[in-house]
């Protein structure tokens, strides 16, 4: 039993190898006829006479038209097929199909089966020459370099215009890709030039040819006609303009502000019935942590809460600390607080009328989403935006996506290849980011009123930067406490407490500093300093959230015997099925 089902095995190895060894093929000629035109553009007919051996079905024959352009651009090569016929005049059924950077012909050939067959195909090349500053070149793989079987005989002939008669110089490559073997006999003949290899080609092996024809007799294409293939070669150029052409259109009908009707000019107070946070984000759509911060600093003018420094000295470092004191208590809380005022206050003091800052740390951040949606929720209720910054977000980040679909569309089905040069990538992809970004910034519209609140808001930070001494003097004593935090959400808290230096002498009353006031009398520009760094202290513990929170708030030219097998346009190979 044993002994059988060894001869059996042995019988169907055999049987296989036999199958396999007779089903063979391979190319016994493959002839080019070349006519390249006075525009520099080609035509070829490729005349392949193959030999099958066991039952086939066709071929496939592959042409790249992706090459290495300049400065790590791609260069395509315009390929057309025209025709593919049986030599004889009769049409051959084929498939055409891009990918990796190469033409695929699927060629249907009937009756395969033990036979020779011819296969005939011709197919125009726009671009295929290349232009230098002392000659011109047609620099043609005719065969490629990737057939998985011998190519027994090749040749090519190249035709130019009849000027180049007399003018023209030519030399071959043939081998495995990147031999300069040359194994191919070259003759000229007019304005003709005619390779023909010696032996036949190995597996892998293919006919390289290389002619040289001076300036002048081809037309070389113009600056627009190579704009135009660089565009075809690199699409993904196309992407800033897209983009530009989505995002400019959007911005304005959507996005553009209305003319206020007013110009900035000096305020000497902010708009009625607008908080400082609200005057904050009025200036660029954005909650700043400043915009919160200046809360706090307010709701303690208002008489609503007392902040003292305290510093305690631990070895060497002085550590300092915030306690917030709670002067009214919630029922006396009125209708003058706004909603993110109420918000901060009910956070602040959720463990009774005393607070300091630092046990806040790792616990208010999850009250900053909240004050930033009722910050933004009081300016919409006030009509001052037809266009609100989250719906603006929204607006944008739909514009990128649709501008990204249609190019992962063309790349998926592979109607165009947006990676073929890294360089470009990179470049056309931070250009049309900061495209995107430029108009999503700008993207918010206000209403009419909603602009001339900010150009009302723009003139008080203009009063608060400009502000002379002579006009303060005019001025109530409470003028600085009280505006103290609009300077603060604007970012002029330091100019605006300079211009009191030697003007104001009473500290204000909601806030107690260690051990006094520097030392004696009262410095406006010192306090400014410190107010500033307690906002700094109070960003930093209001955002503070645990490590295990998901949550947070708050981003080659020249000429003369270069060259070997397989370099130039054309190429490329086949297989059989």
């Amino acid at each position: 039993m044993k002994i059988a089902k060894t001869i059996f095995l042995a019988l169907l190895v055999c049987t296989l190898t036999s199958v396999a060894a007779a089903k063979s093929w391979r190319v016994a000629d493959f002839q080019d006829n070349i006519v390249v035109a006075t525009d520099g553009s080609a035509e070829v007919t490729e005349h392949m006479t193959l030999v099958f051996v066991g039952e086939w079905h066709g071929i496939h024959r592959t042409i790249p038209i992706e090459y290495p352009g300049p400065n790590g651009t791609n260069y395509e090569l315009y390929l057309d097929v025209k025709s593919v016929s049986d030599g004889e005049g009769g049409k051959l059924k084929y498939e055409s199909s891009v990918a990796h950077g190469e033409r695929d012909l699927k060629i249907y050939i009937p009756d395969a089966v033990d036979t020779t067959r011819t296969v005939q195909i011709t197919y125009g090349v726009r671009n295929g020459m290349r232009f230098f500053d002392a000659h011109d070149e047609f620099y043609w793989n005719v065969t490629g370099n990737d057939w998985p079987v011998p190519i027994d005989h090749a040749a090519a002939t190249v035709s130019f215009p009849e000027p180049a008669a007399g003018s023209l110089s030519a030399q071959a490559f043939t081998g495995v890709y990147g031999s300069s073997l040359r194994d191919a006999t070259t003759k000229i003949v007019g304005a003709e030039a005619q390779f023909e290899t010696s032996n036949p080609l190995p597996m892998r092996g293919g006919l390289t040819i290389d002619v040289y024809i001076p300036k002048d007799i081809l037309k070389e294409p113009g600056v627009l006609t190579r704009f135009f293939w660089f565009l075809g070669g690199n699409p993904i150029v196309f992407l800033p303009l897209v983009t530009l052409a989505v995002m400019f259109p959007l911005w304005w009908y959507k996005g553009r502000d209305p003319d206020p009707g007013m110009s900035v000019a000096p305020m000497y107070e902010p708009p009625p019935g607008v908080s400082p946070a609200e005057a904050g984000t009025l200036i660029d759509d954005t909650i700043h942590p400043r915009d919160i911060t200046s809360t706090i600093v307010d709701l303690a003018v208002r008489g609503y809460i007392k902040i003292e420094e305290t510093a305690e000295k631990v070895l060497l470092f002085t550590h300092k600390d915030y306690v917030f004191h709670l002067l009214k208590p919630r029922e006396q809380w009125g209708a003058d607080l706004a909603p993110h005022e109420r918000v901060m206050l009910e956070n602040v003091f959720a463990g009774g009328d005393q607070t300091r800052l630092s046990s806040l740390k790792n616990r208010f951040y999850t009250a900053v989403p909240i004050i930033r949606q009722d910050i933004m929720s009081q300016l919409k209720g006030k009509g001052i935006y037809l266009l609100d910054p989250e719906s603006a977000n929204g607006y944008s980040v739909g514009a990128a996506i649709a501008i990204l679909i249609p190019f992962g569309i063309f790349q998926y089905l592979g109607w165009a290849n947006f990676f073929n040069s890294a360089l470009l990538l990179i470049i056309s992809v931070l250009l049309a980011a900061l495209i995107w970004w430029l108009f999503a910034r700008v993207m918010t519209a206000k209403t009419v009123k909603g602009g001339r609140v900010r150009v009302a808001v723009l003139g008080f930070q203009e009063f608060m930067n400009r502000v002379d001494a002579e006009r303060l003097k005019l001025m109530p004593p409470t003028t600085f406490e009280k505006f103290l935090p609009y300077a603060m959400a604007l970012g002029v808290e330091h100019h605006w407490a300079q211009a009191f230096a030697g003007i104001v002498k009473d500290p204000p009353q909601w806030y107690v500093g260690p051990g006094g006031y520097y030392g004696g009398g009262f410095n406006p520009i010192f306090f400014s300093s410190s107010m500033h760094s307690m906002a700094t202290d109070m960003h930093q513990v209001f955002v503070s959230a645990p490590r295990a929170s998901s949550s947070g708030s708050g981003f080659g030219g020249g000429g003369g015997g270069g060259g070997f097998s397989g370099g130039g346009f054309g190429g490329g190979g086949g297989s059989a099925f």
